[in-house]
């Protein structure tokens, strides 16, 4: 068999005016994590499904929700959070089978994904670096 969860991109990175959907979709991520590593044994796959942008309506509603947490008159969310052009239903529907035939744990569905991924992964490795740590020898 093989556990498929949903989650989104918000879900690998947080992103400004996304706080409370970003933290609903990194628990989901990590649920896969771990449901992974217990059902491996059993022969049993989980991936997790991390789509960006897959309808037009869907940047709007995210935007449109979020904009009412707004701190300051005039402010709004920033559309280049989401960065990357919008697929299709269908699209998403492809890579997640890919992914599910491959047993990959994170099914992502845009390239532009990567850069962003990329920058994540530095900023976690860079606090490794001498001036960081260790802090005592």
């Amino acid at each position: 068999g093989h556990v498929l969860n949903t989650s989104s991109m918000a879900g690998l990175t947080g992103m400004r005016w996304l706080g409370v959907y970003s933290a609903s979709k990194f628990a989901i991520v990590g649920l896969s994590e771990a449901l992974r590593r217990e059902l491996q044994p059993r022969g049993i796959g989980v991936s997790v499904l991390c789509p960006m942008l897959a309808s037009p309506g869907m940047a709007q509603s995210l935007l449109g929700a979020s904009s009412s947490e707004a701190s300051r008159p005039g402010e709004t969310p920033a559309p280049n959070a989401l960065v990357g052009k919008i697929i299709s239903a269908e699209e998403v529907a492809q890579r997640a089978l890919r992914g599910i035939e491959r047993n990959d744990l994170y099914i992502l569905t845009h390239f532009e994904q990567r850069e962003i991924l990329r920058r994540r992964a530095a900023r976690l490795d860079a606090m490794f670096e001498d001036d960081v740590w260790p802090l005592s020898d």
